[in-house]
């Protein structure tokens, strides 16, 4: 095993600010669970100010986590896990390499009991759907 110690920008996305924020703080703790990871987040970058804006405070749906590991692999398997669990999540992983991977949300847990219970909040909910 080597002693390198590798690091990794986490965006994670929401339906807002408020939202992207409960987020990353629940993936925050998912990854400080995990031996030898350190997790904390980025600091706020300069407000882009563009020409016409009414201000410069306008926020985005995004939060920035930085990641300092002995190696990614635990910590991609735990964000995937963690991704997959609501449809609405969405990360991205900067490496320092500049690679970025991307995690989308799966099946909402409401859209997994409606499956497990053999019917659909709404028609058509997949192949070979029959009436």
């Amino acid at each position: 095993m080597s002693d390198e110690i590798e690091s990794a920008r986490i965006q994670v996305f929401g339906a807002d600010p408020r939202h992207a924020e409960l987020e990353a703080r629940e993936l925050r703790e998912v990854l400080h669970g995990l031996d030898g990871v350190q997790v904390r987040f980025a600091p706020p970058e300069a407000p882009r100010v563009t020409e016409g804006a009414k201000g410069a405070e306008l926020l985005t749906p995004e939060v920035v986590l930085i990641l300092t590991t002995g190696t990614l692999a635990l910590a991609r398997t735990a964000i995937k896990a963690w991704v997959e669990v609501r449809k609405s999540r969405k990360v991205r992983v900067v490496h320092s390499d500049g690679t970025v991977t991307e995690f989308q949300g799966g099946v909402s847990g409401r859209e997994v009991k409606a499956l497990q219970d053999g019917q659909g909040d709404r028609p058509g909910i997949g192949p070979g759907d029959v009436r």
